[in-house]
């Protein structure tokens, strides 16, 4: 497939339908930063952490293992579920960008973000506008994927290297279940994720004993089987008959 030539008015249109997560995104970065330094990472080892996984919960996620010195391979395993939502936004957009080379696929996979795969897909699936042909939505992807990376960056190494600053004494460590906190509340938007959260959080009580610090990988897996069982459960409900049509009866 030859170049793709530069899409100006999509590049453009992708960066400005992200720019309102911004508002959300630096704040976040910065505690990124901090907590980095916080459970003993140089800045420069934050920084290179958050190059390597660009996704904030990911790398939350490492730094409370890290705080609570878990093998590596359980810091693998955790991150790897946490990460597993990714699998679904690329089949998601496959239909969309899955005609381009393998170097465009590889690139946009790594920019991509839960607000980026939300705001291209309605973009997508609309059709409507600048950035939805084949050629303009590689660039509408990229433009709102490199607006958001390199403010996480940014964020992420002025954290860090305001939180190198800090005395030890001052024990950041409670930045990272303060963040995790932060983005719990406005995650739980109905009753299936709502269900997910107190199933996590009640398994991660229980199994808090596991060795290995198995615990925190068991009360993901139980999270996500249940508010995926509770969803199925009630798109079954949904689709179920009213018994009034099952006999017949009409008002």
């Amino acid at each position: 497939m030859p170049a793709l030539s530069f899409d100006r008015p999509a590049f453009v249109a992708g960066m400005r339908a992200l720019s309102p997560t911004l508002v959300g995104l630096v704040p976040f970065a910065l505690i990124a930063g901090v907590a980095g330094t916080g459970v003993g990472l140089t800045p420069w080892q934050t920084i290179g952490l958050s190059l390597l996984t660009f996704s904030g919960i990911a790398q939350l996620m490492v730094c409370q293992l890290l705080a609570i010195a878990s093998p590596v391979a359980v810091i693998l395993l955790a991150t790897l579920v946490v990460s597993l939502r990714f699998l679904m936004y690329s089949a998601a957009l496959a239909p969309h960008l899955g005609h381009l080379p393998l170097r465009w696929k590889l690139g946009l996979s790594y920019l991509t973000t839960d607000q980026g795969f939300a705001a291209s897909l309605q973009h997508f699936t609309e059709g409507r506008g600048v950035g939805t042909e084949a050629t303009g939505r590689a660039w509408y992807h990229l433009g709102g994927g490199l607006l958001q990376w390199g403010l996480w960056q940014a964020g992420v190494a002025v954290g860090a290297l305001l939180g190198a600053q800090v005395p030890a004494s001052w024990s950041l460590d409670f930045a990272v279940p303060l963040s995790f906190l932060a983005m719990l509340v406005p995650a739980v938007r109905n009753r299936g994720t709502l269900v997910a959260a107190v199933a996590g959080g009640v398994v991660a009580l229980t199994a808090a004993g596991l060795p290995f610090r198995l615990g925190l990988i068991v009360a993901s897996v139980a999270g996500i089987a249940a508010g995926a069982l509770w969803s199925a459960r009630e798109a079954r409900q949904a689709h179920r008959p009213h018994p009034a049509e099952q006999t017949g009866d009409r008002p």
